[in-house]
């Protein structure tokens, strides 16, 4: 049998995964925060489709959690007796399992355990676009952001190939779909992912800028979303130079993490303790303070020992980085080799652009004419072959 208080533990526990507040969720679904605690406590139910279906889309509850729940609960669907019900219907049918779906696809991609998914992402943005031309229902915004997050994702997966004219445009698509739905989360998200696409291109001043911009949505957005802002952001500071500026940033980020609880929003949005300390680490070593970025890595180390294929990748290579630029060439080459081994078995060609940039900083300065640094350019022109 059932537990009585079962929808209000639903509740709870997907807030809670989204790292809100009581009142955060409130100012979201547009009630107050003590009927937000009466529901979770039991003491109200929701007899409204409308308002189960509102609140199911804030959380991101799946149908199949709402079904186990049983009789009391609406069902999530709509009874066609009008044309424009049959439109709700069908976007329905989109979103019930799309939903789910764009939630984990970053974990999945990051573990390298869905080459299809880029295709299948593709295909849920073309049919949200078809449904949405003509469509004006109840579930118009819950479709539109989920069409804004699937449009990040192809946005980060283009970056990863270094396809940056197509990942623009999906930046701008997220921008676009927050700015209707005056979603913070969606705004500050989407323009921090402009910022710094506008870094990995060199435009320093006009990431900064947009960064500013960004910042006036900050208040109203998640934790998680906060976070991540502080880190990309201490990033632009880090790549053109400057350290103070990097250092506030990052300590910003490290301030929200020490109280953010794990959240689907962070782990989409790579926000976590671990997360800001390997941001950390990586700057420090990009500003030319190795040893500083070491004593962390051995913090990361510890705080996450197993990692996905496409993080592991990643951390290798910065992790090498950081001894490379130390001059300690045998762990600084050994971590470089594995990592390129991980970003050509995935074809990340940004991640082998990572090494190729230390690579080349490295040959102008004295230690760049040890020989031992060959084998890092052979494997380098080993794997840009493999992925042409």
């Amino acid at each position: 049998m059932l537990p009585k208080n079962t929808f209000g533990h639903l509740i709870r526990t997907y807030r809670r995964l989204r790292g809100w507040s009581q009142a955060d969720l409130a100012q979201r679904w547009g009630y107050s925060r003590e009927y937000v605690s009466q529901i979770e406590r039991g003491q109200r139910k929701l007899d409204s489709l409308q308002q189960v279906l509102r609140l199911a889309d804030l959380l991101g509850i799946p149908q199949d959690q709402l079904d186990a729940i049983g009789r009391g609960i609406p069902r999530r669907s709509i009874p066609i007796q009008r044309p424009e019900q049959a439109d709700s219907a069908i976007l329905q049918m989109l979103l019930a399992p799309s939903r789910d779906m764009v939630q984990l696809s970053y974990l999945l991609w990051i573990a390298d355990q869905a080459p299809s998914l880029e295709d299948k992402l593709h295909d849920l943005v073309s049919q949200l676009d078809q449904a949405l031309i003509s469509y004006h229902g109840d579930l118009l915004k819950p479709a539109q952001q989920l069409l804004a997050y699937a449009h990040q994702m192809l946005g980060r997966m283009a970056v990863d190939r270094l396809d940056l004219a197509a990942a623009a445009g999906h930046f701008s698509e997220a921008v676009a779909l927050g700015e209707e739905l005056r979603d913070p989360d969606l705004l500050t998200i989407g323009m921090v992912y402009q910022g710094s696409l506008l870094r990995k291109r060199g435009r320093f001043s006009t990431a900064i800028r947009c960064f500013e911009a960004a910042h006036q949505y900050l208040q109203g957005a998640s934790t998680a979303t906060q976070g991540m802002y502080y880190v990309n952001f201490s990033t632009v500071y880090a790549d053109s130079g400057q350290h103070e500026p990097f250092l506030r940033c990052i300590d910003q980020a490290l301030d929200l993490a020490t109280t953010h609880k794990e959240s689907i929003a962070g782990l989409a949005n790579d926000f976590s303790l671990d997360d800001v300390l390997w941001a950390k680490a990586g700057g420090l070593a990009e500003l030319w303070k190795p040893a500083e970025a070491l004593k962390i890595y051995e913090q990361t180390d510890k705080l996450r020992p197993f990692r996905p294929l496409r993080e592991l990748g990643a951390y290798l290579i910065d992790k090498g980085e950081a001894f490379l630029r130390l001059g300690e060439l045998d762990e600084g080459i050994s971590l470089s080799l594995k990592g390129i081994e991980l970003a050509t078995s995935y074809q990340s060609r940004r991640q082998l652009g990572w090494i190729e940039k230390t690579y080349q900083r490295l040959r102008v300065l004295p230690i760049g004419k040890d020989k031992r640094l060959d084998t890092l350019k052979d494997a380098l022109s080993e794997a840009r072959k493999k992925l042409e």
